[in-house]
């Protein structure tokens, strides 16, 4: 038996004579490497689960809402000069004029003009209470023009049609509400919705994100959501950018168009441009801080652990000082007698950081029962595993010095 082995099965020994003591050590690991792993996943889970509601639509799609806001906007240069000559090109704005907080169809044919746009299309959205037989539930409206929408959108039915430009009171109902809140065939039927009947004639398919709001949308006609919903003004205007456009040179010319018509400066914008790309950064930086502050909380707990850990090994040297001496008489090294109590905290570690990752994926399980979003990947769980024996060996260093300094003589005539 080599030297590296006897160590081994030495420092498994000791532990198991511990039984007790070393299960008690590892919980502390096991709760820590738990918390940080499932924390993390939230926030990875959200992160992921955000970029499939954006992925629903193009990268190529900017979305105009009433309201400014200096943070959501697309970034640098959205007021730059985007003309042909490096200066703002010029709109016929004066029949448009106005000063507002909202958004018009007005504004849309606006918008329209601008070049490098292939699609543009205003949306209206709001809470109605949808009712089937018996059944009703509260629920997200979203009037649409059917020429335009399909096109600027990745969402996909799993059964039915689409809307078309003859539909007047035909709706698409989300998977959710399709199959959670009624759980029937709806295709073909009618529903009510705020006391008026709409011909059901698609279900979108399920989204991959839990907290899709797609999968709680019922999509219908602009023009019967502005009846529904009592509404003039337009909840945002979507717009699709031509393939060989540059989209910051697009919200640059969007921006000086409306600013133009509401008679309005940059610093008083009312109206916000949001890209893909734009909201993805600001959702990661949020979530990269989020996971952060989750991990740290998670650390905490770890480093509980890892006190444990220390104070096991301290009393594991105080009542194994005889046997060090005895192993040290029997030739021993002082190096050899380092390396069995590292072992021996790396093993509490390893151990304790593999139950912790399992403990995770049991959490990650329970979340999912609550529709809280979780995604623990591989490297997460290796990290933590391999983190969490580092933390292990880490705690055992002092131990395992003041160990390799006792002398064979002293250590033998301890009582």
């Amino acid at each position: 038996m080599s030297s590296g082995q006897f160590l081994n099965k030495l420092a498994v020994n000791s532990l198991m004579k511990r039984k007790l003591r070393s299960w008690l050590t590892m919980l502390g690991v096991v709760i820590g490497v738990a918390a940080i792993v499932s924390l993390v996943s939230v926030a990875t889970g959200m992160n992921q689960s955000i970029s499939s509601r954006l992925n629903t639509f193009g990268a190529n799609i900017l979305q105009i809402s009433p309201g400014g806001s200096q943070a959501s906007r697309t970034g640098p240069g959205v007021f730059a000069g985007a003309g042909d000559g490096g200066g703002p090109r010029e709109f016929d704005a004066s029949v448009f004029g106005r000063q507002t907080a909202t958004l018009t169809a007005t504004d849309e044919r606006l918008v329209k003009q601008v070049p490098g746009i292939a699609y543009a299309s205003g949306t209206i959205s709001g809470r109605a209470t949808v009712s089937y037989k018996n059944k009703n539930a509260s629920v997200t409206i979203l009037g649409v023009d059917p020429l335009t929408y399909w096109q600027m959108t990745t969402a996909n039915l799993s059964s039915g049609r689409l809307l078309s430009s003859s539909d007047t009171s035909s709706v698409i109902i989300g998977s959710r509400v399709y199959n959670q809140t009624f759980g029937t065939d709806l295709i073909n039927e009618y529903v009510k919705i705020d006391g008026k009947s709409f011909h059901v004639v698609g279900e979108l398919a399920s989204s991959t994100s839990s907290f899709s709001s797609a999968d709680d949308t019922i999509i219908m006609p602009i023009s019967a959501a502005k009846s529904i919903l009592n509404k003039t003004t337009l909840s945002s205007i979507m717009v699709s950018v031509a393939d060989d456009a540059d989209i910051a040179a697009v919200s640059d010319e969007i921006t000086t168009a409306l600013l133009s018509a509401h008679h309005v400066t940059s610093d008083k914008q009312d109206f916000t441009i949001t890209s893909q790309e734009s909201m993805q950064s600001t959702i990661s930086s949020i979530t990269g801080t989020m996971t952060l502050f989750l991990g740290g909380i998670g650390a905490i707990s770890l480093l509980v652990g890892a006190i444990g850990v220390a104070n096991t090994m301290f009393m594991s040297v105080l009542e194994r000082t005889k046997e060090i001496g005895i192993l040290k008489a029997l030739g021993m090294t002082s190096g050899d007698i380092t390396v069995l109590f590292l072992i021996e905290s790396a093993m509490i570690g390893l151990i304790g950081g593999i139950l912790g990752v399992m403990l995770s994926f049991v959490a990650s399980y329970a979340m999912a029962l609550f529709s809280i979003p979780s995604a623990i990947t591989f490297e997460l769980a290796a990290l933590a595993v391999a983190f969490s024996a580092l933390v292990g060996v880490a705690s055992g260093v002092a131990p395992a010095r003041n160990a390799a300094r006792l002398e064979p003589i002293e250590a033998l005539s301890y009582e």
